[in-house]
């Protein structure tokens, strides 16, 4: 059995012909006809009914279409991971990323790393949240990614790149906008905008409602940073950001939360596979980046 039969017949199957097939494929009709009847040869079963004006599959067929189709995505998975395994001098890095990271974090650390390494490519995958991030590590559809972790987790995974905290965003007329700090029980009954569920916003601002007491309510639940700004800006209703992703021009008030919601970013990893060569310059490039002294 060949690679070259799994795909004829997976075309064949899509196109319920064997002349449309070929055309797919740029091969000849008779090439096709002939792979297909290899396979079914060596299967000792017919794959096709040719009785009708178009093919269909058998039942032997349909069953074997499954088993064609996962051969062949496992194939194109391998090849992808053996890239991994390519010299630092060129390659494909799979990158994940939530909401918050690819807007404020995300671009200046890409533009410096691709004036350094024109030969690799970052193929860059936006994530709902960490949770997505590590499963997509786990199995193996990313390289790296970066997770939001508690300031006291240091998973042997990962590489810490920045610490920092919550704060409260509130319209520039709001009467808490001139405090120093603002404690979470004293924003009972204000409307909240919140991220997606898993996501690290979400959870902290649930987290810290309930023990304080009260419920929030929400207003509106967004991944994007740019509705939940101007809304914010508009008077509409609060929101907990990163510091990281408040600039100086922002149009709204940023105040710190007593106690402070501290969390650290990190850059992770598969955790059950040792990092190839492209993988380790990778590790080497972005620990240098953060960590210069």
């Amino acid at each position: 059995m060949e690679l070259r039969q799994l795909e004829y017949f997976c075309a064949v199957s899509s196109l319920k012909n064997f002349t449309k097939a070929a055309n797919f494929l740029h091969v000849s009709q008779p090439s096709v006809t002939k792979a297909i009847q290899s396979l079914e040869a060596e299967l000792s079963l017919t794959l096709f009914d040719r009785s009708q004006k178009h093919i269909f599959l058998t039942e032997a067929g349909k069953v074997f279409l499954l088993h064609a189709k996962k051969i062949l995505q496992d194939v194109q998975a391998a090849q992808l991971s053996m890239e991994r395994f390519q010299s630092q001098s060129g390659g494909v890095i799979r990158f994940g990323v939530p909401p918050m990271v690819e807007s404020y974090l995300f671009p200046d650390f890409f533009m410096k790393f691709q004036a350094a390494n024109p030969n690799i490519v970052l193929d860059l995958q936006e994530c709902s949240d960490s949770a997505e991030v590590n499963e997509k590590l786990d199995d193996n559809a990313l390289d790296f990614g970066i997770v939001f972790l508690n300031v006291d987790e240091h998973p042997k995974n990962s590489l810490k790149l920045l610490d920092d905290e919550f704060y409260l965003c509130l319209p520039p007329n709001h009467k808490f906008a001139r405090a120093e700090k603002i404690s979470f029980g004293s924003l009972k009954g204000e409307k909240f905008i919140l991220q997606p569920p898993g996501t690290v916003q979400n959870f902290v601002t649930m987290q810290l409602s309930a023990d304080a007491g009260f419920a929030p309510e929400i207003l509106l639940s967004t991944s994007q940073l740019k509705t939940i700004k101007k809304l914010v800006s508009s008077n509409a209703a609060v929101a907990l950001l990163p510091h990281f992703a408040i600039t100086m021009a922002e149009t709204f008030k940023a105040v710190p939360i007593t106690p402070p919601i501290n969390f650290t970013v990190a850059l992770a990893w598969n955790r059950f596979k040792e990092l190839s060569p492209l993988g380790t310059h990778f590790l080497s490039f972005v620990d240098s980046l953060f960590h210069r002294s």
